[in-house]
């Protein structure tokens, strides 16, 4: 295995291993760049879960109100595409995204994106209104805008984080995606049913306006890098130079495609991350929709009642990630076994509790079952999402486009599944609604199953050799093994 760190260093191994204890912690700023990265994570989720919370209000008309110029008249199929469409545009730039970063730079990118989709948000009550297909599109853009953010800021991080802790700073930064979709299930479910700008527009514009405001910050503050931070200190800019595993900015040319499509190791990580996608974003989706239609909350009480899975998902995302860092700091386990043991904690055993669900007729063991099931979900983030980084370095977020487009393709299909379940079901007939439900989360149970199976089999955390391709110089595994000893030792008695 041949890796590419010290030749990315120029030349500095003998400096890096005489003074691997210089360096010490300093700085703060670092985790200023986390907490923005968290916010982007939390209006990236707000934005694509408003709609639903819309879906279940005010927004759509019921049958028997319904007239020929009414143009909110959708049924629960046509509700299933428009919930789906989001992911469809999400598909689409998730390669093209990661690829535009080696030219753009990976916060451009990021922030451009998100921007995007945040001005659309506003006309999504206006265009809504005007035509359903039109709708259909500007959600399919906002996806198109949404679509590039988590593979660049798995390089945003990377840069960012100190090697030792980078599923931790993952697991903060990327967790505000569960973060969002707590706020999105406590607030939404208010500002929809009130009064506040006409009730369901308010999800809209309030969310949008917050993202104006998240983006004003973004891109004052934010750099791909310390060394091009105006707001980082030299002594901080130091420590990470010393701690961080260092990337070159990849050229288009250097991309081993043919290595990479015909990787086992890596089509194993793609298809763990798939199968995860299609039981979480079926769930995200439709978690408002399960409350008020089979558990029978109002809109009122099922946001806060639905925020909890999420609250426990984001437990489980930041533990995760501070416990895997643990285990692989202190030799307890390989970086593989790591990545294997948290694949069957975020898949397996919430697939078995998914499955109790399934069989539940009583509210409140079904509420105790989700909510330990998504606490397990979030071990996901030290399984396939580091993985991409595990298994190359320098084209993790091209690795990570990859995986998360087919994730979206999971995204697709998990709301439209449900849509077409519970289409041709009488709202008021809860006890058909539960069948049908079982089915979804039975076929949920068996994807996430298959999932963490294959990657128990066929997983590796290992670097790559086609990491190395078009470099001049190559590094052994142990001066790979050497920064990682470095970092660990420099980053003790500071770990989050």
């Amino acid at each position: 295995m041949k890796g590419e760190i010290f030749p990315l260093l120029g030349g500095r191994k003998e400096n890096f291993a005489q003074n691997k204890t210089s360096a010490k912690p300093a700085g703060w700023f670092r985790y200023v760049i986390v907490l923005l990265v968290c916010c982007g994570f939390i209006m990236d989720y707000i934005l694509r879960m408003n709609v639903s919370f819309a879906l279940d209000s005010d927004m759509v008309a019921a049958p028997e109100n319904c007239t020929a110029n009414d143009k909110r008249c959708w049924s629960q199929a046509q509700q299933g595409y428009i919930l789906s469409s989001f992911f469809w545009g999400y598909f689409a730039t998730q390669l093209p995204g990661a690829v535009i970063c080696c030219y753009f730079g990976a916060s451009k990118v990021f922030g451009i994106g998100l921007f995007i989709a945040i001005l659309a948000t506003f006309l999504c009550p206006f265009i809504s209104g005007v035509n359903f297909w039109l709708f259909i599109a500007l959600r399919l853009f906002i996806g198109l805008g949404q679509g590039v953010t988590f593979p660049v800021a798995l390089n945003i991080i990377a840069n960012w984080a100190p090697s030792s802790q980078f599923a931790t700073f993952i697991a903060l930064g990327g967790g505000g995606q569960y973060l969002g979709a707590v706020l999105a299930n406590s607030v939404s479910g208010l500002l929809a049913s009130g009064s506040f700008l006409e009730g369901w527009p308010s999800l809209f514009y309030v969310y949008g306006g917050c993202g104006v405001l998240w983006a004003l910050l973004w891109f004052v503050f934010v750099r791909d890098d310390p060394a091009t931070s105006y707001w980082t200190s030299t002594a901080e800019k130091e420590y990470l130079a010393a701690t961080t595993v260092p990337r070159k900015a990849v050229q288009i040319s250097e991309i081993p495609w043919k290595s990479i499509l015909k990787s086992g190791r890596f089509w194993s990580t793609c298809v763990i991350h798939t199968c995860n996608g299609y039981g979480y974003f079926m769930l995200l989706s439709d978690i408002p929709k399960f409350m008020i239609e089979v558990l029978q909350y109002n809109m009122k009480d099922s946001g806060f009642i639905a925020s909890l899975p999420y609250v426990m998902i984001y437990l489980g995302y930041t533990s995760g990630g501070y416990l895997s860092d643990l285990l692989v700091r202190n030799k307890i386990l390989s970086k593989t076994w790591t990545r294997r043991w948290c694949s069957v904690a975020a898949m397996f055993i919430p697939a078995i509790l998914l499955t109790g669900m399934a069989y539940c007729e009583n509210n409140v063991p079904i509420l105790i079952l989700m909510n330990i099931a998504m606490y397990f979900q979030g071990y996901a983030n030290p399984c396939y999402y580091v993985n991409y980084a595990d298994l190359s370095p320098r084209f993790s977020a091209i690795l990570c486009g990859i995986g998360n487009g087919l994730c979206a393709v999971a995204g697709i299909l998990g709301p439209i599944a449900v849509g077409l379940l519970v289409n041709d079901v009488d709202p008021n007939d809860h006890d058909k609604l539960h069948e049908r439900w079982k089915i979804a989360f039975l076929s949920a149970s068996a994807v996430w199953m298959f999932g963490s199976v294959q990657y128990c089999v066929f997983g590796s955390a290992e670097v790559q050799p086609w990491n190395s391709h078009g470099l001049e110089e190559e590094t052994s595994v142990e001066d790979e093994d050497l920064l990682y000893a470095y970092a660990e030792e420099s980053s003790r008695g500071f770990a989050i």
